[in-house]
């Protein structure tokens, strides 16, 4: 890996990657770790870290990436190239990472589940509610009652249908923002 030394970038890799995120040519890229002299626990990006001051002594190790991963300390920064192929994956792990904030929502109550039938069984016939034709006076006052209740029915379905529309979008421009990193 072609690099410059002399631009580095501290990156908190323990808390960006887990086990479980596919490295693909990455993984075997070596990276300089601290471990404590047993070789056991976690890896660290700098021997200054908390969790080694108990240990006897410190050994710099070079290790793939992909062996390295689960064992990362996730509050130590790794000194990187700028040019490291590390750090563009990072930051589309970041990205897609954040995603799950919109993704990880509270299980919707029965009631939010009955709006959303309604507003799609609404919508499914039109933004608007059909035009009916009145016939004879004695009624008139209940159809009209009945036809308010109607527009607020489809009121509240176009307010579901939006915000669920707007919801989607940021969730594809995340992806959109994560695919050019």
């Amino acid at each position: 890996m072609s690099s410059t030394r002399g631009e580095l970038r501290h990156v908190m890799l323990g808390s960006v990657f887990k086990p479980e995120v596919p490295l693909g040519s990455i993984r075997d890229i070596l990276i300089a770790c601290h471990a404590s002299a047993t070789g056991k626990g976690k890896l660290h990006g700098s021997p200054e870290c908390r969790a080694l001051r108990s240990a006897a002594s410190v050994n710099q190790i070079d290790i793939p990436f992909g062996e390295a991963v689960e064992r990362l300390c996730a509050n130590c920064r790794w000194p990187l190239p700028t040019d490291s192929p590390i750090l563009p994956l990072g930051a589309a792990v970041s990205e897609v990472d954040s995603l799950t904030i919109w993704l990880d929502r509270d299980h919707e109550d029965e009631e939010d589940i009955e709006a959303e039938r309604d507003a799609a069984l609404a919508l499914s016939a039109g933004n608007y509610p059909p035009h009916t034709n009145d016939v004879g006076d004695t009624e008139e006052e209940d159809d009209e009652a009945g036809r308010d209740e109607e527009w607020e029915r489809y009121d509240r379905a176009r307010q579901l249908r939006s915000g669920r529309h707007s919801h989607w979008r940021r969730l594809h421009s995340y992806l959109a923002r994560s695919t050019k990193q």
